[in-house]
């Protein structure tokens, strides 16, 4: 008889792995915990994420429940668990694939993004390789999407340093300002040589890493907004600022432009050559602040954030690299001491604070708002960040025995396609 009355209890009321969203919120509502409600809704939280966490998973991301509640709700947890299982057995993982809280993982988990990969891929439920490849699909498309951002800042970036050169200040009315640097050493002519030479190894460098990295399309993303939004402040301050030359000497004379095209066929010219006097071209007036450093800093500091901890001596002489070529830049009088000053404590501060929202996903949660207020840019490309990102590197190119693998399950798909009409026929 109690096993009968057991059996239409079931029937009557699912069990607790089956619930969907509203009714965990009912039940939270029902043990006292209504006010984390909006919290487990907003993650995605069904039944069977709820019968999974553990005090452990309460009390860090992406929950961050109260330690005073947390003790308490894992009690109700386990007594919801055990009113339904009376054996006291949790049931395995391995045969109930919760595809709710595997999405809370992948979103929210302060693990690396091999994790999710993982997580996902190790589970037998073809939804979740769905959900893995659509969040693959879009950190390609933000990709793309920064790659854009990148082309637009460096295109303003042009049209500010032509700007800059037909409003520069005449060089008789308006001497070099005084400056620490330069008017106690002189001018090496070939110091500037060795700036852009810094410059272009460590675009180089960074460029290998791109290209090996396990999770390019993150570092690349992220190295790309960074850069674009430093340069974009770089146009407002070029811009609204014209200072003069900081050495006399320097043939670069102030520009005048016929009409429009002319005007812009001079900014396609600055926007190809990089703004590089490597190779010939001369740019003068945009000196507040100096993106020679601008560059020099980011690949500097990208290459150490995103190559092993254990690197030491490689992450010193980078270090040494990045000081040399900021030492090159004011040895070939190109910038005031203050523009090289500058842009190397803003370029290292945005790159600090970036990194450091975007690996500490508490920050995130808890300041959405404000940081959606002050830094749109950096919420809508790491809104959905996952987190440290681990520093492994791998073949870009698949190995022979994945192609034959492809090849292969191509043609049984194939093969099932062609079988499956003639079978029904």
């Amino acid at each position: 008889m109690k096993k009968k009355k057991r059996t239409v209890r079931s029937e009557m009321e699912p069990h607790p792995r089956d619930w969907n969203n509203a009714r965990v919120g009912q039940w939270l509502k029902e043990t006292g915990f209504e006010q984390y409600q909006k919290l487990f809704d907003d993650r995605n939280i069904d039944g069977g994420a709820l019968c999974r966490l553990t005090e452990e998973t309460l009390q860090r991301e992406p929950l961050n429940i109260s330690i005073a509640d947390v003790h308490r709700l894992s009690v109700c947890i386990q007594q919801l668990q055990q009113r339904h299982d009376p054996s006291g057995k949790a049931p395995d993982p391995r045969l109930f694939p919760y595809k709710a809280y595997e999405v809370v993982d992948m979103e929210d988990s302060e693990n690396s993004l091999e994790s999710d990969r993982e997580l996902l891929l190790g589970k037998p439920d073809d939804n979740q390789n769905t959900v893995y490849y659509r969040r693959a699909h879009s950190e390609l498309r933000k990709t793309i999407l920064a790659m854009m951002y990148g082309f637009l800042s460096h295109f303003l970036t042009s049209v500010a340093i032509v700007n800059a050169q037909e409003k520069l200040p005449d060089k008789k009315q308006y001497p070099p300002l005084p400056d620490i640097y330069l008017d106690n050493f002189a001018v090496i002519p070939w110091a500037y040589k060795v700036s852009e030479s810094v410059i272009l190894s460590l675009l180089a460098l960074m460029g290998v890493i791109f290209v090996f990295h396990k999770h390019r399309w993150v570092v690349l993303r992220r190295t790309l907004v960074i850069a674009g939004s430093i340069y974009i402040l770089r146009c407002v301050c070029v811009t609204v600022t014209n200072l003069p030359m900081p050495e006399k000497h320097y043939k670069c004379d102030r520009m005048v432009f016929q009409d429009t095209w002319s005007k812009f066929q001079r900014i396609l010219v600055v926007y190809s050559g990089m703004g590089m006097k490597i190779g010939g071209m001369k740019t003068c007036g945009d000196y507040m602040f100096s993106g020679h450093t601008i560059t020099i800093t980011v690949a500097t500091l990208t290459a150490i954030e995103y190559t092993p901890k254990r690197y030491r001596l490689l992450h010193v002489a980078l270090w040494l690299y990045c000081f040399c070529g900021m030492w090159a830049i004011l040895a070939s009088h190109g910038h005031y001491t203050l523009d090289v000053v500058i842009a190397f404590y803003i370029a290292s501060r945005i790159f600090m604070y970036h990194q450091t929202f975007a690996n500490n996903l508490s920050l995130m949660r808890r300041n959405r708002k404000r940081i959606k207020i002050w830094f749109p840019v950096f919420y809508f490309f790491e809104k959905d960040t996952h987190g440290i990102v681990k520093n492994e590197y791998e073949c870009p190119l698949p190995s022979l025995d994945a192609i034959r693998k492809f090849i292969k399950d191509r043609r049984v798909d194939f093969c099932l396609k062609q079988y499956t009409p003639f079978r029904h026929s």
